[in-house]
C-alpha cells in the first residue's frame, strides 16, 4: 500500500472509525486473557512538532525528547499485559501529565465495565490526589516508589533486607497500603555501572574545569 494513501487515511479513521478499532483490539485482548482485562498499564509521552507556532493542541511543555522549544502534545497510552493497546488519549502538550490518567482509566473503566483489575503506572503519574480518587473509586493499583521518599524508618528497614537475587519482601505501610522491595543481582550490576560513569564523567570534567583555570 501507498504511504500517502495511509496518510489521507488517517483523517477517517481519527473521525469516524477509532472507536470501531479500539473495540476490535479490547475484544481481542479480553479474548486472549480469558475474558478478563486484569490489568491496565498506563503511560505518558511527548511528541513534537518541527513548527514555530504553537496552537490549540500543540504547545510547548515538558519534552521527554529533550525538546522543550518545539510545540508538542502528550500522548496517554493504555495498555494490557503484553503490550496489547487498550485505549490512547491526547492532550495540550503543556499539560501536566498526571492529570491524563484518572480520565482515560475512569473513561476506559465505564465504558467497557471493567471488574477486578489492577492499575500500574510509574511515580510521576501517581500523585496524592491520583491515588485518593484511585482509593476512592476501589481501584486496586501498583506504583513506582523511590526509597529517598520514603520516611527514615522505611529508609532503614530497606537497607537492613539481605541482599538476595530476585527476592521480594513486603512492609506495611498501614491504611491497606504495601511496599514491596524487590533486589535483582542484575539490577545491581547495572546501577553499580552507572554510578562508576557518573563518577568518571565528573572526574573528566574538574579535569577540563582546572586544566582551563590554568
Amino acid at each position: 500500500m501507498d504511504l500517502s494513501k495511509i496518510y489521507r487515511y488517517l483523517d477517517k479513521l481519527s473521525d469516524h472509525q477509532h472507536e470501531v478499532v479500539q473495540d476490535i483490539s479490547v475484544r481481542h485482548t479480553a479474548k486472549l486473557f480469558g475474558g478478563n482485562i486484569g490489568v491496565l498499564f498506563y503511560y505518558v509521552t511527548t511528541l513534537y512538532f518541527e513548527a514555530d507556532y504553537e496552537d490549540d493542541l500543540r504547545k510547548t511543555g515538558f519534552s521527554k525528547e529533550g525538546r522543550h522549544s518545539n510545540p508538542q502534545i502528550l500522548l496517554g497510552l493504555l495498555v494490557s499485559l503484553g503490550g496489547y493497546p487498550l485505549a490512547y488519549c491526547i492532550y495540550e502538550g503543556n499539560k501536566y501529565e498526571g492529570h491524563t490518567m484518572l480520565p482515560t482509566i475512569n473513561e476506559f473503566v465505564s465504558k467497557y465495565g471493567l471488574e477486578n483489575f489492577v492499575v500500574v503506572a510509574d511515580s510521576g503519574l501517581m500523585n496524592n490526589a491520583n491515588i485518593a480518587e484511585l482509593e476512592a473509586h476501589g481501584y486496586k493499583y501498583i506504583i513506582g516508589a523511590k526509597i529517598k521518599n520514603e520516611s527514615q524508618e522505611v529508609k532503614n528497614w530497606i537497607l537492613e533486607q539481605p541482599k538476595r537475587d530476585c527476592q521480594m519482601v513486603e512492609y506495611d505501610k498501614g491504611g491497606g497500603r504495601r511496599l514491596l522491595v524487590g533486589y535483582t543481582d542484575d539490577r545491581a550490576k547495572k546501577d553499580a555501572y552507572n554510578r562508576e560513569k557518573g563518577i568518571c564523567s565528573l572526574g573528566k570534567g574538574l579535569q577540563a574545569w582546572r586544566a582551563y583555570e590554568r
